[in-house]
This record gives C-alpha cells, structure tokens and sequence, in this order.
C-alpha cells in the first residue's frame, strides 16, 4: 500500500486494517469460500413456488406418478434407466426417481427429450398409507403423517448428497419436504407398493428433494445418496447416479 502523506498515523492505520482483512480472509476455510462463490442459484429454493407449485405439491405429484406406474416398468424401481421416460407428462418438470434398492448403487442412462425443463429430484424420504400394512400404516391424517416423519426423521441430514456435474447443493437438510395429505390411484396387480388387489389409497410424503433448474444441453452427471443412521431402518442407504443427456 503507498502512502503519499507526509502524516504517518493516517497510513499505519490504513496498513494495519490491510492486514487485519487479509488475516480474517486467510483464517476462513477454503469450503466456506468454496460455499459462498457458488451459491446454489441452480436450483430452486426449498420455499419457492415453481411454475406455480409448491415443493410439497411437487412431492405429491411424484408419489402420485410414481405410485400411478406398474412395478414392471416403473421408473423408481429400474437400475439401469431404461424405463425413465415412462409416463412423463408434456409439462415443464421432468421427474427424475429415487431408488427402492437399498444397498444397491443404481446408475441409469436417461435422456430428457426437450431442453427447457426443470428436474425434480426426489432422494430418501418415507411414506405410509391408508392401504400399506404396518409399520406403513395409518387410518387417518395425523396417523399417517406421524408415522411417516417417525421413518424420516431416522435419515441423517450429513448422509444426504446431491451433486450435478461435480457441483453439490449445500446443506441439503434445508430441503426436507413434508407434502400434504393426498389420495393416489394405483394398478391393482403389479404395484410399487407390493399390494394385490388394491387401486386407491391415502397418503402423506417426507422426503429429501431438489428441483433443479433447467440444464443445457448435451450430457450431465446427476448423484444423489442418503442413509438411515438411527430408528428401525438403520443401516439402510440408497445412491442414484443419473447419466443424463438433455436434446
């Protein structure tokens, strides 16, 4: 720094503030720099309203396609990608899917076939049901909601991971989505949930989930994990790799 003062208080203590400011900046973990320059502006804040839905009524509307998909060829079930165009609606959000393997690394080969949309993300999460047999089960609302927070409440918010071409959201635990209570269809043989003869049910949602802004395009690299690390699911983990091409 030049001092150009014939007064030397003044520029010592301009010299003095200098070194105090770059002593705090080198004091700061290269993460926290890391976390400020990227700002997470990819994506879409857990309390924003996107093309005029909330995250728990995106949430809803993921169960409600996921649970509407026979077992044969549903989306959350595949590990490979061959089903994930199935069912996807013409509207602005194409859903990306958990994984109902536990254990298993699932990487799936996926394309989106028009640039433009929004991608929903589900992770880990529960749900239970007016239909599913215990411990899923609930009669009403408060039962149903109750037990499934029981099961996502066991899910460690530092086991979630969502990352997009290398570059992960930051503190993932702000996107826990609790959605509201909602009924769903579901096929009457060869279901998600495993039921025979059952059609419609009652549920209530709690899940880790994104909704990314829309990619470029070409080919990107989504990964998304999570794990239970307390309560009755302890030890269970899901991981999903997506390789997505955007047209």
């Amino acid at each position: 720094m030049q001092c150009l003062s014939t007064n030397r208080s003044p520029c010592l203590f301009r010299v003095a503030i200098a070194v105090a400011m770059l002593m705090a900046l080198l004091a700061i973990p290269p993460t926290l720099i890391a976390q400020r320059d990227d700002q997470d502006d990819w994506v879409y804040p857990p309390d924003s309203t996107v093309y005029g839905m909330t995250y728990g009524d995106w949430l809803v509307a993921w169960w409600q396609y996921a649970l509407s998909i026979p077992a044969s060829t549903n989306p959350a079930l595949d590990t490979t990608g061959a089903y994930c165009s199935v069912a996807q609606s013409a509207g602005p959000v194409f859903f990306l899917n958990s994984s109902f393997s536990p254990g298993v690394l699932v990487t799936r080969t996926c394309t989106v076939p028009a640039a433009g949309k929004a991608l929903w993300i589900p992770n880990v999460g529960s749900e239970c049901s007016t239909v599913e047999p215990p411990p899923f089960h609930g009669d009403n609302p408060q039962e149903i909601r109750q037990c499934t927070l029981s099961g996502t409440d066991g899910i460690g918010p530092n086991t979630v991971k969502f990352t997009v071409d290398g570059r992960r959201v930051h503190d993932a635990a702000r996107f826990r989505v609790q959605g509201p209570y909602f009924d769903f269809i579901t096929p009457a043989h060869d279901n998600l949930l495993g039921l025979e003869g059952v059609t419609a049910g009652s549920s209530v949602p709690d899940m880790y989930a994104v909704m990314l802004k829309p990619l470029s395009r070409g080919r990107h690299v989504i990964h998304f994990e999570g794990a239970w690390v307390s309560g009755p699911y302890t030890g269970l983990s899901f991981s999903v790799t997506y390789n997505l091409t955007v047209q």
